[in-house]
């Protein structure tokens, strides 16, 4: 399992695809370890398989209403569901590109999946654990959820 303080990569990441938006912060919330035989989520998820030295996966997953919100104060006038998700899968490769970064170029990261509602478990490897992290953005609730080893 990739240790606590290597988890700070994905989450400055979702503060900093926020903040370019707008200037509402994001409030992180305190991770947690979830067992993958049930995931957390929302109304749709972006999942980024993971390979490499590490191995595993990184998901976002937020409520349509958040998405919405997001296209909203970015002035873009189709608030479609395949917009929504394109957004989400935005969100997710910002994420993973950045920990890329923080992990190197031995960290190989898929283009994101979009799914409907929370990923399923066949994404989540059943022997670990996953961090799940909530935050909040203009009193929407959304996740990040990381299981790598």
């Amino acid at each position: 399992m990739v240790n606590v303080e290597k988890l700070g990569v994905f989450l400055s990441s979702i503060s900093s695809f926020f903040a370019q938006i707008d200037s509402t912060p994001v409030a992180i919330d305190t991770p947690y370890l979830n067992n993958n035989k049930s995931a957390v989520g929302y109304d749709y998820s972006g999942i980024i398989k993971i390979s490499g030295p590490l191995e595993g996966c990184v998901y976002v997953s937020a409520p349509s209403n958040m998405l919405r919100e997001l296209i909203k104060v970015m002035g873009e006038p189709d608030s479609s569901m395949t917009m929504m998700k394109d957004l989400l899968g935005e969100m997710a490769n910002t994420i993973s590109g950045n920990a890329r970064t923080e992990f190197g170029t031995d960290f190989v990261i898929a283009p994101p999946k979009i799914v409907d509602g929370v990923p399923s478990i066949s994404y989540l490897p059943k022997d670990r654990n996953s961090y799940i992290t909530p935050f909040t953005w203009r009193g929407y609730h959304a996740v990040i959820g990381i299981c790598i080893a």
